[in-house]
């Protein structure tokens, strides 16, 4: 792997990190801009020495470029000197045209260094709107695939790699967002944020992937298509042959594995957009309650006790502006309104004793009570219907036979009544008999049922 000042030179920091760091900042934006329009990244010097000459006309310091730490009061002089500095630490390299005419070139490293200092000032929300219906669509268009690596892979691995570093960049960017929105702000300020917060921080960047651009809508799709890029071998084949043409790798097998690498980073991606949403939508509510119990304390401004020692302590911060002979120690009180959710402290909660009750002594049974509550528990345990003890009454009664009726089973009092209950209740589930039901009435003096046959279950058997 290549190590980052193994390509830059080792100067290349020194502007953005010299005293007149702002001003070479500045001009390095200055001269990116200029190109936009330009069909590479390189101009005439003089148009270059013009646009930062009318930069420093409209600055009024001074700049040194020398150890002697004399100062360059000339614009222009500036200008030229500034451009030198660049080109000796790296960003700015020259280029001499057959007309004698010298060009001032970005250096291929400076590029996207400039860029994203470029994205940092401009602090744009990411739209996502596209990106995932573009991967959609390039796996689907069958004429992409004569190149599958150029015109399709290389694409989706790129755009798949914008969409989640811009939702991890949202995902750390809202208590930001939310505070720069909320803090040291008056109330109808913050009032006013929640009612636009939705539609210019978060919801402009996910409205569409949780409605016409949702994962789950594309997601099944695009695993398939790139599970076909590798189960197929012409599109593999041709994968290979293009990843090898394109990134200069000679070895076809370490191809074939860089490539099965990018697949799988993609799909895998796809399986963690939901977690990454999630867990912006739980920021979001966390914070937006912080902003809205910020709105209850600025709401403390009102007419009772609390609301007028906060009017009077914010009479007297202004106030103190004005007049030195505030004594300080009037700024000592603090009120709290409310309880910061962001606290990890627990609240402290009043402790009440109660008075202890009275413990009990333990009874101590005689030897015949013990046995007399042995019995009890046992005889209830025995009394208890349960399937195992079911199957083995069955066991007895069917002994040899294949089958028997129910109502040769002598019903004498209520147990033997509820031991047939259970014998129909248990069948479905066991494993030693069935039961087949039959149209005859069977009435005793003790109790009146349909009559139906227990028979021993073989192998195969089902209940009728």
């Amino acid at each position: 792997m290549k190590n980052l000042f193994s390509i830059i030179p080792a100067d290349f920091f020194k502007p953005l990190n010299s005293k007149y760091k702002e001003q070479y900042a500045d001009c390095l934006l200055a001269i990116y801009n200029s190109y936009r329009t330009e069909i590479s990244y390189g101009v005439d010097r003089e148009a270059v020495v013009s646009t930062l000459t009318e930069y420093f006309n409209q600055r009024t310091d001074d700049i040194s470029f020398d150890d002697d730490n004399s100062f360059e009061k000339d614009s222009r002089s500036k200008a030229q000197k500034t451009i030198n500095f660049l080109k000796d630490c790296g960003w700015l390299d020259f280029e001499e045209e057959k007309n004698y005419q010298q060009n001032v070139v970005l250096t291929e490293y400076a590029v996207p260094f400039i860029r994203t200092m470029h994205d940092v000032i401009r602090e744009e929300e990411t739209e996502y709107q596209g990106l995932i219906s573009q991967i959609h669509a390039v796996l689907q268009n069958e004429d992409l695939y004569s190149k599958p690596y150029q015109f399709i892979l290389k694409n989706v691995v790129s755009n798949t790699e914008q969409l989640v570093s811009s939702l991890k960049k949202l995902n750390i960017s809202i208590k930001k967002h939310i505070d720069k929105q909320t803090r040291n702000k008056d109330l109808g300020t913050v009032l006013d944020m929640f009612t636009t917060y939705n539609d210019e921080i978060v919801s402009k960047s996910l409205y569409r992937l949780k409605t016409s651009e949702n994962v789950g809508k594309f997601r099944q799709s695009i695993k398939i298509n790139l599970d076909r890029m590798l189960t197929e071998p012409k599109i593999l084949k041709d994968l290979v042959d293009g990843y090898m043409e394109i990134e200069q790798e000679t070895d076809a097998s370490t191809a074939q594995d860089k490539l099965i690498q990018m697949i799988v980073d993609v799909k895998s991606a796809f399986e963690n957009l939901d977690k990454i949403i999630k867990d912006i939508d739980r920021k979001n509510i966390h914070y937006m309650k912080n902003a809205a119990s910020r709105a209850k304390f600025e709401l403390a401004s009102g007419t009772n006790q609390e609301g007028k020692i906060n009017t009077i302590l914010r009479y007297l911060t202004e106030f103190s502006d004005e007049d030195e002979t505030v004594p300080d120690e009037l700024f000592n009180v603090f009120i709290q309104k409310y309880v910061s959710e962001e606290s990890i402290k627990k609240v402290p909660e009043k402790k009440s004793y109660e008075e202890v009750a009275t413990i009990n002594v333990a009874e101590m049974l005689t030897d015949e009570e013990k046995a007399i509550k042995k019995k009890l528990l046992l005889d209830k345990q025995m009394a208890r219907f349960y399937r195992k003890k079911i199957e083995s009454f069955v066991s007895d009664l069917l002994r040899d036979k294949p089958l028997i009726m129910a109502s040769n089973i002598p019903i004498t009092n209520r147990k033997d009544f509820e031991n047939l209950i259970y014998i129909r209740l248990f069948a479905i589930q066991s494993q030693v008999y069935r039961v087949k039901k039959t149209n005859q009435r069977v009435k005793t003096d003790k109790c009146e049922f349909t009559d139906f046959e227990i028979i021993r279950k073989q192998a195969g058997d089902k209940d009728v």
